[in-house]
């Protein structure tokens, strides 16, 4: 997308308005420029001269209530890019934050990288969880108590999600994957529910290894992405969220999800091409 020149007035307006909250992507969007021209008019990197309120970059340091209402909202499921442009800090340090490999020593809930469950759901969980949903209790509640992500909860409202059945003593990990993905589960799911990575669940489901062991085989395949969804994708990216987190939410491979970000696939498609990956 060809940046459109703004006037003084303009910038003046859309600094006033990131300030009252609105995120970069939006802006980019309502005044048909890219996303890094607002984060430079927003920080005063340029047109300083404009005039309007100028916010901290992305390294401003941030306090021990903040550190503190961080952590709860990661805790509670809020999308990380969304405290990212809440509290101006890097998606990085929201999960540094989170983690507590930042300000270790102030309070709050922490939320480790892969501390998720370490079994699948079962029905009987799946179906405890949809009538929780339908009796109208929050997600960010329904999640933290069978200990799942918002995303899992997401999956279980659309079916992508049934549950298994306990596992019978002989039915090792591969075999629960392979059935996990059998079901419609997304190998990133699977990734997290076991605590491995998903190119590993990914050689586990087609056979290429563990290959003695049983469970249903997938066939290869590679789902098409749409238009919103491309659009969608590049958009979360530039606002900050990280590929693991996308490709997650999207049931693709990561490193697909480089090529759509970077341009290298989906050329043709809408949405804000990033320059290059980050390494976040």
């Amino acid at each position: 997308m060809a940046s459109v020149p703004l006037s003084d007035a303009q910038v003046r307006e859309l600094r006033e308005k990131y300030a009252a909250g609105a995120r970069q992507v939006q802006l980019a969007d309502e005044y048909g420029v890219r996303q890094n021209t607002v984060s430079s008019l927003v920080t005063g990197r340029s047109r300083l001269e404009a005039g309007g309120p100028i916010l901290p970059g992305r390294s401003r340091k941030v306090t021990s209530d903040e550190v503190v209402a961080i952590r709860e909202a990661v805790a509670a499921g809020t999308p990380r890019a969304d405290i990212s442009a809440r509290y101006g800090i890097s998606h990085q340090m929201v999960s540094n934050i989170a983690s507590g490999r930042a300000f270790a020593d102030v309070g709050g809930p922490l939320t480790g990288s892969t501390a998720t469950r370490s079994r699948p759901l079962t029905v009987e969980q799946v179906a405890r969880i949809r009538e929780r949903l339908a009796a109208g209790e929050d997600r960010a509640m329904v999640a933290e108590a069978f200990g799942v992500s918002h995303w899992t909860i997401a999956s279980v409202l659309r079916g992508a999600t049934t549950g298994v059945a306990e596992a019978s003593g002989d039915d090792d990990e591969v075999v629960q994957m392979r059935r996990l993905h059998n079901m419609g589960v997304s190998q990133t799911e699977i990734a997290r529910r076991f605590g491995t990575s998903q190119q590993r669940v990914s050689l586990i489901v087609r056979g290429s290894s563990h290959a003695a062991h049983g469970g249903p085989i997938a066939e290869p395949q590679r789902r098409r992405l749409g238009d919103d969804e491309v659009r969608s994708i590049r958009e979360a990216y530039a606002a900050g969220a990280r590929l693991t987190e996308l490709a997650e939410q999207y049931d693709v491979a990561a490193a697909l999800l480089r090529l759509v970000v970077t341009g290298r696939t989906y050329a043709d498609r809408p949405g804000p091409i990033a320059a290059a990956e980050r390494h976040d």
